[in-house]
Protein backbone atom coordinates (compact mmCIF):
# COMPACT_ATOMS: atom_id res chain seq x y z
CA UNK A 1 0.00 0.00 0.00
CA UNK A 2 1.14 3.32 -0.93
CA UNK A 3 0.03 6.42 1.12
CA UNK A 4 -0.21 9.48 -1.08
CA UNK A 5 0.41 12.91 0.74
CA UNK A 6 -0.43 16.06 -1.35
CA UNK A 7 0.77 19.08 -0.50
CA UNK A 8 -0.66 22.75 -1.40
CA UNK A 9 -0.87 26.02 0.31
CA UNK A 10 -3.80 26.97 2.64
CA UNK A 11 -5.64 30.27 2.19
CA UNK A 12 -4.42 30.62 6.27
CA UNK A 13 -0.77 30.17 5.26
CA UNK A 14 -0.35 26.53 6.51
CA UNK A 15 0.86 23.76 4.25
CA UNK A 16 -1.84 21.26 3.88
CA UNK A 17 -1.05 17.00 4.23
CA UNK A 18 -4.02 15.65 2.33
CA UNK A 19 -4.33 12.28 3.31
CA UNK A 20 -6.78 10.27 2.03
CA UNK A 21 -8.41 6.98 3.86
CA UNK A 22 -8.25 8.31 7.56
CA UNK A 23 -11.11 7.15 9.62
CA UNK A 24 -14.25 9.60 9.74
CA UNK A 25 -15.35 10.53 13.56
CA UNK A 26 -17.18 13.87 15.05
CA UNK A 27 -16.73 16.26 17.20
CA UNK A 28 -19.15 19.08 18.49
CA UNK A 29 -18.62 23.20 19.39
CA UNK A 30 -21.54 24.40 20.95
CA UNK A 31 -22.35 28.25 20.07
CA UNK A 32 -23.51 29.42 23.62
CA UNK A 33 -23.10 33.16 25.62
CA UNK A 34 -21.62 34.48 22.41
CA UNK A 35 -18.61 32.17 22.40
CA UNK A 36 -17.48 29.12 20.79
CA UNK A 37 -17.10 26.65 23.00
CA UNK A 38 -14.39 25.54 23.02
CA UNK A 39 -13.11 27.94 21.39
CA UNK A 40 -9.74 26.14 20.28
CA UNK A 41 -10.84 22.30 19.05
CA UNK A 42 -7.90 19.74 18.43
CA UNK A 43 -8.95 16.95 15.58
CA UNK A 44 -7.50 14.36 13.36
CA UNK A 45 -7.72 14.55 9.59
CA UNK A 46 -11.12 13.12 8.73
CA UNK A 47 -13.07 14.31 11.33
CA UNK A 48 -15.98 15.80 10.74
CA UNK A 49 -16.88 18.88 13.58
CA UNK A 50 -20.68 19.66 14.11
CA UNK A 51 -21.91 23.56 15.46
CA UNK A 52 -25.06 23.68 17.57
CA UNK A 53 -26.10 27.34 18.16
CA UNK A 54 -27.89 27.34 21.60
CA UNK A 55 -28.28 31.23 21.75
CA UNK A 56 -31.31 32.99 21.01
CA UNK A 57 -30.18 34.83 18.45
CA UNK A 58 -28.52 34.15 15.32
CA UNK A 59 -24.68 33.54 14.50
CA UNK A 60 -22.69 31.81 11.42
CA UNK A 61 -19.48 30.01 11.52
CA UNK A 62 -17.14 31.49 8.66
CA UNK A 63 -13.92 30.04 7.81
CA UNK A 64 -11.21 32.91 6.79
CA UNK A 65 -10.90 33.34 3.17
CA UNK A 66 -14.76 31.49 3.42
CA UNK A 67 -12.88 28.17 3.53
CA UNK A 68 -16.10 27.39 4.93
CA UNK A 69 -19.61 29.23 5.75
CA UNK A 70 -22.76 27.97 7.62
CA UNK A 71 -25.02 30.97 6.59
CA UNK A 72 -27.35 32.04 9.12
CA UNK A 73 -27.92 29.64 12.12
CA UNK A 74 -31.04 30.29 14.17
CA UNK A 75 -31.11 29.06 17.38
CA UNK A 76 -30.83 25.14 18.12
CA UNK A 77 -29.71 24.79 14.08
CA UNK A 78 -26.41 23.03 13.33
CA UNK A 79 -23.46 23.42 10.74
CA UNK A 80 -21.14 20.75 9.89
CA UNK A 81 -18.25 20.70 8.39
CA UNK A 82 -15.67 17.64 7.76
CA UNK A 83 -12.02 18.49 7.75
CA UNK A 84 -9.93 16.49 5.07
CA UNK A 85 -6.39 18.20 5.43
CA UNK A 86 -4.18 19.44 8.04
CA UNK A 87 -3.53 22.85 9.26
CA UNK A 88 -4.85 25.89 11.38
CA UNK A 89 -8.48 26.92 10.61
CA UNK A 90 -9.51 30.20 12.13
CA UNK A 91 -13.20 30.68 11.90
CA UNK A 92 -15.26 34.04 12.76
CA UNK A 93 -19.34 34.66 13.32
CA UNK A 94 -20.58 37.39 10.55
CA UNK A 95 -22.77 39.15 13.06
CA UNK A 96 -20.36 39.30 15.96
CA UNK A 97 -16.67 39.66 15.14
CA UNK A 98 -15.51 39.48 18.45
CA UNK A 99 -16.35 35.57 18.18
CA UNK A 100 -14.06 33.62 17.04
CA UNK A 101 -12.68 30.01 17.24
CA UNK A 102 -10.15 27.55 15.72
CA UNK A 103 -9.76 24.24 14.58
CA UNK A 104 -6.63 22.72 14.28
CA UNK A 105 -6.43 19.44 12.43
CA UNK A 106 -3.33 17.09 12.39
CA UNK A 107 -2.95 13.70 10.76
CA UNK A 108 -3.59 11.02 12.47
CA UNK A 109 -1.44 7.64 12.81
CA UNK A 110 -0.79 5.40 9.57
CA UNK A 111 1.59 2.22 9.51
CA UNK A 112 1.91 1.89 6.24
CA UNK A 113 4.25 -0.06 3.65
CA UNK A 114 6.29 2.26 1.86
CA UNK A 115 7.85 2.26 -1.42
CA UNK A 116 11.60 2.35 -2.12
CA UNK A 117 14.85 0.98 -1.13
CA UNK A 118 12.59 -1.35 1.25
CA UNK A 119 9.18 -1.54 0.06
CA UNK A 120 7.99 -4.05 2.82
CA UNK A 121 9.69 -0.97 5.52
CA UNK A 122 6.95 -0.01 8.29
CA UNK A 123 6.99 3.68 8.55
CA UNK A 124 4.49 5.74 11.13
CA UNK A 125 3.65 9.01 9.52
CA UNK A 126 2.71 11.93 11.55
CA UNK A 127 2.55 15.31 10.84
CA UNK A 128 3.06 18.34 13.29
CA UNK A 129 2.45 21.81 13.46
CA UNK A 130 4.58 24.53 15.35
CA UNK A 131 3.11 27.52 16.77
CA UNK A 132 5.26 30.35 17.93
CA UNK A 133 1.68 32.40 19.16
CA UNK A 134 0.32 29.47 20.85
CA UNK A 135 4.05 28.96 22.08
CA UNK A 136 3.02 24.93 21.64
CA UNK A 137 2.84 21.70 18.80
CA UNK A 138 0.18 20.79 17.69
CA UNK A 139 -0.36 17.52 18.87
CA UNK A 140 1.39 17.92 21.66
CA UNK A 141 2.12 14.47 21.93
CA UNK A 142 3.14 11.98 19.53
CA UNK A 143 2.53 8.42 20.74
CA UNK A 144 5.31 6.22 18.46
CA UNK A 145 6.22 2.06 18.23
CA UNK A 146 9.21 1.18 19.84
CA UNK A 147 11.70 -0.19 16.96
CA UNK A 148 9.56 0.91 13.63
CA UNK A 149 10.56 4.04 11.60
CA UNK A 150 9.01 6.94 12.41
CA UNK A 151 8.34 9.75 9.38
CA UNK A 152 7.12 13.04 11.38
CA UNK A 153 5.86 15.67 8.85
CA UNK A 154 6.80 19.29 10.27
CA UNK A 155 5.32 22.89 9.31
CA UNK A 156 4.80 26.08 10.93
CA UNK A 157 1.24 28.33 11.61
CA UNK A 158 3.45 31.23 12.51
CA UNK A 159 7.30 31.79 13.07
CA UNK A 160 10.55 30.57 12.17
CA UNK A 161 11.67 27.61 14.23
CA UNK A 162 15.22 26.75 13.55
CA UNK A 163 17.33 24.50 15.76
CA UNK A 164 14.06 21.97 16.76
CA UNK A 165 15.32 18.77 18.43
CA UNK A 166 14.29 15.50 19.36
CA UNK A 167 16.01 14.56 22.98
CA UNK A 168 15.38 12.81 26.42
CA UNK A 169 15.64 16.64 28.34
CA UNK A 170 13.15 19.61 27.95
CA UNK A 171 15.69 21.66 26.97
CA UNK A 172 16.93 19.75 24.40
CA UNK A 173 20.62 19.04 25.57
CA UNK A 174 20.92 15.21 25.20
CA UNK A 175 19.52 15.04 21.58
CA UNK A 176 18.24 10.86 20.20
CA UNK A 177 17.89 8.67 17.49
CA UNK A 178 21.08 10.60 15.32
CA UNK A 179 17.92 13.44 14.59
CA UNK A 180 19.71 16.23 14.12
CA UNK A 181 18.60 19.95 14.61
CA UNK A 182 16.19 20.73 12.03
CA UNK A 183 14.19 24.06 10.89
CA UNK A 184 10.61 24.18 10.62
CA UNK A 185 9.00 27.33 8.85
CA UNK A 186 5.87 28.64 7.42
CA UNK A 187 4.51 27.23 3.89
CA UNK A 188 6.89 24.52 3.88
CA UNK A 189 7.46 20.85 5.27
CA UNK A 190 10.58 19.57 7.16
CA UNK A 191 10.71 15.69 6.99
CA UNK A 192 12.19 14.21 9.34
CA UNK A 193 12.75 10.06 9.94
CA UNK A 194 14.28 8.02 12.70
CA UNK A 195 13.62 4.87 14.15
CA UNK A 196 13.16 4.98 18.00
CA UNK A 197 15.64 2.53 19.83
CA UNK A 198 14.17 2.59 23.34
CA UNK A 199 10.87 3.06 25.20
CA UNK A 200 10.10 6.08 27.18
CA UNK A 201 9.13 9.72 27.50
CA UNK A 202 10.82 12.11 25.78
CA UNK A 203 10.91 15.89 24.11
CA UNK A 204 10.51 17.90 20.75
CA UNK A 205 11.93 21.07 22.61
CA UNK A 206 12.70 24.44 20.66
CA UNK A 207 13.95 25.71 23.52
CA UNK A 208 18.29 24.81 21.96
CA UNK A 209 16.92 28.21 19.66
CA UNK A 210 15.08 30.10 22.37
CA UNK A 211 11.35 29.60 22.06
CA UNK A 212 9.61 27.88 25.14
CA UNK A 213 8.52 25.51 23.21
CA UNK A 214 8.13 21.59 24.37
CA UNK A 215 6.74 18.47 22.68
CA UNK A 216 6.32 15.43 23.77
CA UNK A 217 7.23 12.00 22.50
CA UNK A 218 5.79 8.70 24.20
CA UNK A 219 7.39 6.00 22.69
CA UNK A 220 5.74 2.55 23.95
CA UNK A 221 8.08 -0.99 23.99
Amino acid sequence: MKTKWVLGLLLLGVLNLSIPGQPQTTKSVNIQGFEFQPQTLNVTVGTTVVWTNKDGVSHTVTGNGNAFDSGNLSGNETFEFTFNEAGAFDYFCRFHRDMTGRIVVTASQSTNTQTGSNPDEEVQEFAMIHSLAQARTFPATLTVKQGIKVRLYNTASDGAHPGVVISSDENGTARLFDVQPFEVNVGEVTTVEFTPTQAGEFFISHRPHGHDIVGRLIVEP
